[in-house]
């Protein structure tokens, strides 16, 4: 069997005006992640990096304890399936105050962000530029077929990417509804680990989802 660990990037810059871009949060918990990755003596095969600043970044400070230097090319279909920006111009336009002087801020802001990430995926709003969820699966399962095809036996393969490429994951493996992606989403810290194991030709199962344990109490975040 083979090893196929996906790693939520580190805590993004909510709220600010560039939303890929680790924030001070952030950058330490994926120091964290490189820390964790080296006292377990990790290795790993193959990488698979998304194509935003915040996976590269996550990527960098995780692979630095290991001596890993990453040069490759970027997977587009580890993508997240909207930027901030685009989630908060959808909740802004029925009728809520995100950004700007008398915007919603803090826990509520996050409340109608999650709230926009739900009704995504359950079909009832479209966002502008921002695929159908059924679309969204369908690049995450063909991305999944890929990493785990044709990959020797014993090899441990990393990802690094976002919370809705996480939570597709996890539908598929688990042959959960569309609806399901919003609340395994809503549930993944950043910086933790889902694990699934593998063998060529045969689907991944699941070993352990959303594993944040070596993040202290004060550095655990889903936004």
């Amino acid at each position: 069997m083979s090893t196929l660990t996906l790693l939520r990037h580190g805590q993004a810059s909510f709220g600010a005006d560039r939303y890929d871009a680790l924030s001070d949060r952030g950058r330490e918990q994926a120091i964290l992640v490189g820390e964790h990755f080296a006292s377990r003596g990790r290795r790993f095969d193959r990488l698979w990096i998304g194509p935003r600043d915040r996976h590269r970044l996550t990527a960098r400070h995780a692979l630095e304890p290991l001596g890993v230097d990453w040069q490759g090319e970027a997977e587009p279909a580890l993508n997240e399936f909207a930027e901030g920006q685009q989630i908060l111009a959808s909740a802004e336009r029925r009728g809520v105050k995100l950004r700007g002087e008398g915007a919603v801020r803090g826990k509520e802001a996050a409340r109608y962000y999650a709230q926009e990430i739900t009704a995504w995926a359950e079909a009832q709003v479209d966002i502008d530029g921002v695929p159908h969820v059924r679309e969204f699966r369908r690049v995450v399962a063909e991305w999944l077929g890929r990493a785990t095809a044709s990959v020797p036996a014993g090899q441990s393969v990393l990802a690094v990417t976002s919370g809705g490429v996480v939570a597709a994951v996890m539908a598929e493996v688990l042959g959960l509804a569309d609806a399901s992606v919003a609340p395994l989403m809503h549930a993944i810290y950043n910086g933790s680990l889902t694990e699934l194991v593998f063998a060529d030709g045969r689907a991944p199962s699941l070993v352990s989802f959303n594993v944040a344990s070596f993040l202290p109490d004060g550095l655990l975040t889903r936004v």
